[in-house]
């Protein structure tokens, strides 16, 4: 936002002239592409392919936020080099704050969606009875829902205090903050409880789940979150692209890692490792538990609803 609107640059700028600036537009299309790719694997297979059950229903959303967030990176990134070439126009400008504003949709709803799934499964783990047969079916399809429209809310305020300009500040900023002071607190402790209770004995399907969820919490701490802490400082500091690069670098990296994720723990089988298994087949293995579970409820409902008729 500060090169297109001609602020002038620090002389940081300079680090990524030339050879260095392409180098990094280069690996981040590679990144954006493969997780183009990769969440659209998954939302077809989830969508389509699969039989659907409630925790699926977190996953589909997460790929379908993650998707969104790749998209308008990669689409602001082809605009910011246009109009860095100096060929600006109104069309243009506008375009790319649509597309800015679909990132802060799609990236909010992305870290509202991993914060539930991230609860989901505590409750799974610390309270299997009420999960497996008193949990509503359509909750996750709920929350899924309203954790949407929570985040075109916010991205809506964004929206009109910028085009206001009665806003003394950056209004994503503050975004960005109820953001980090929601998702990451709870974030930080459904990490803790799932790596305790992965120490303990369970059976290897649902390590295997257990070890999704964990694993795509460490990488939004490790690779999410750096973007909320680099724009909080850019905010109050200085103009500084090599903060701001590492950080949509790491959150394009994050919005893409999901999938693979999926594929390197779904291949395995009983501990031994599947080079030729597809990807279906991994999604299958990894949501095997909670599909079970998912029947096993259903079971549990019609066995207690029998003697009621009766």
């Amino acid at each position: 936002m500060s090169k297109i609107s001609g602020i002038s640059y620090s002389p940081y700028d300079r680090l990524f002239d030339n050879l260095t600036h392409n180098l990094y537009y280069g690996f981040f299309a590679i990144i954006c592409i493969l997780g183009l790719v990769g969440n659209g694997m998954t939302i077809y297979l989830l969508a389509f392919s699969i039989k659907r059950n409630p925790f699926t229903t977190f996953i589909l959303n997460l790929s379908i936020a993650d998707f969104g967030v790749l998209t308008s990176l990669i689409m602001a990134e082809i605009f910011v080099i246009v109009l860095t070439l100096g060929k600006r126009t109104d069309i243009l400008q506008t375009s790319f704050f649509l597309f800015f504003e679909l990132f802060s949709f799609t990236y909010s709803a992305s870290q509202f969606l991993l914060t539930a799934i991230s609860l989901d499964r505590c409750v799974a783990v610390l309270f299997p009875l009420w999960h497996r047969c008193h949990r509503p079916p359509y909750l996750p399809s709920l929350v899924c829902g309203l954790i949407w429209i929570l985040s075109f809310l916010l991205s809506a305020v964004h929206f009109i205090l910028h085009q206001t300009r009665d806003f003394g500040g950056s209004p994503l900023l503050y975004q960005l903050i109820v953001n980090g002071l929601v998702c990451t607190p709870l974030m930080v402790v459904s990490t803790v409880t799932l790596w305790i209770r992965m120490r303990s004995k369970l059976q290897y399907s649902q390590k295997k789940l257990l070890t999704i969820i964990l694993m795509a919490l460490l990488c939004f701490l490790f690779f999410s979150l750096p973007m909320d802490v680099f724009y909080v400082i850019e905010y109050f500091d200085s103009y500084n692209p090599i903060l701001m690069t590492v950080g949509i670098g790491c959150t394009a990296l994050n919005s893409s890692i999901n999938p693979l994720l999926y594929f390197f723990i779904g291949r395995r089988k009983r501990g031994k490792e599947q080079s030729r298994a597809t990807f279906k087949v991994a999604l299958q293995r990894v949501f095997k538990d909670e599909q079970e579970s998912s029947e096993e409820q259903q079971t549990t409902e019609e066995n207690i609803s029998v003697p009621s008729i009766v």
